[in-house]
């Protein structure tokens, strides 16, 4: 007999084996029956005291934290330098890590019957910086991605039965969305890392760097289109909630005794796409959510920066005054 509060050993290749597959592991599923399934007693979640509130207002009834990882090795590169363009190589694999976690998370929402993700919480590291150490030019980084959300229940979030909408939209924000009649339809992302040859090439004197900027644009642009294409695809009215990151670095040009050097441009975007409820009309006037704010008091911790002068001599000397002040004022009423 499996003592209380212990796992029965799984059969790790048959785990293995639906991993490569596309599918979850079996510890994985273990944990959402527990969660999720019909003896369930708790749930876990990432939303905060103010997100679980809110969510639960706007009709949202959480299930289960899920999750979804992928630790993705880059292939090698073919030779880039001497030219300029997207290295596809490095965009593909980062767009490949983000699209495996998400669907795992996808795939746990639907295990546990879930309407949508909310809340989701992003976060990618890079594991090894490459044979060389520039991080990904000689195809050796190996990047991981991993997404946390909350799985809830909100029958009034339109989807294809099976199909749960995966959002990173905090509690808050889905409850303001809800008031005013609309609806996530679609998580949205992108990646793309362009590498642009010999920058200052045309540079002469005091002036704008053309190539670096054209570079820039370009990256952007990559990025926003295909993200357009994705809010088209997921029929959204609006993307919201938009994160998108600018990362320029120069980086040598890989020739031998060449002074000049080559700029790497990456840029990531992550979003929602919204469109409005069927049917829904929309409100006239709706109640603000209440402010909360998070006090702490004024001291010294070990983990905590004060950009406040907190001297203890000076402290106590501030209290001291404050004595001799509220004595002399006693002093005077009396």
């Amino acid at each position: 007999m499996i003592p209380q509060g212990r796992h029965p050993p799984l059969d790790l290749n048959a785990s293995l084996a639906r991993v490569a597959q596309g599918g979850i592991p079996l510890r994985a599923q273990e944990r959402l029956a527990e969660e999720a399934g019909p003896n369930r007693r708790l749930f876990t979640s990432d939303l905060s005291v103010s997100e679980f509130l809110l969510a639960r207002d706007a009709h949202c009834e959480p299930i289960s934290q899920v999750m979804g990882s992928s630790i993705f090795h880059v292939g090698q590169i073919a030779d880039y330098k001497g030219s300029t363009g997207e290295i596809a190589v490095i965009s593909d694999a980062h767009r490949q890590v983000r699209h495996r976690a998400l669907s795992r998370l996808f795939q746990e929402a639907i295990y546990v019957g879930a309407d949508a993700v909310i809340g989701a919480r992003l976060k990618e590291r890079m594991i090894t910086m490459g044979q060389r150490g520039k991080g990904g030019d000689d195809g050796g980084e190996v990047l991981e991605f991993t997404v946390v959300g909350t799985a809830v229940r909100a029958p009034w979030i339109t989807h294809a039965p099976g199909h749960p909408i995966v959002t990173d939209l905090s509690g808050q924000d889905l409850w303001a969305l809800a008031q005013d009649g609309y609806e996530p339809c679609g998580f949205l992302f992108e990646f793309c890392q362009y590498h642009v040859w010999h920058v200052t090439s045309e540079f002469v004197g005091v002036g704008e760097l053309g190539k670096a900027y054209n570079g820039i644009e370009t990256a952007r642009n990559i990025v926003g289109r295909k993200v357009f294409e994705q809010a088209r695809y997921f029929q959204a009215e609006f993307v919201v909630g938009s994160d998108i990151s600018l990362e320029v670095k120069e980086v040598p040009c890989g020739f031998n005794n060449c002074e000049l050097n080559d700029m790497d441009v990456k840029v990531s975007w992550f979003g929602t796409g919204i469109r409005r409820i069927p049917g829904a009309a929309q409100r006239v006037q709706a109640d603000v959510p209440p402010l909360i704010l998070s006090m702490m008091p004024i001291g010294r911790h070990q983990d905590v920066k004060l950009e406040v002068e907190d001297d203890a001599d000076d402290i106590e000397r501030a209290a001291e005054e404050a004595e001799e002040i509220a004595l002399e004022i006693d002093e005077g009423i009396t």
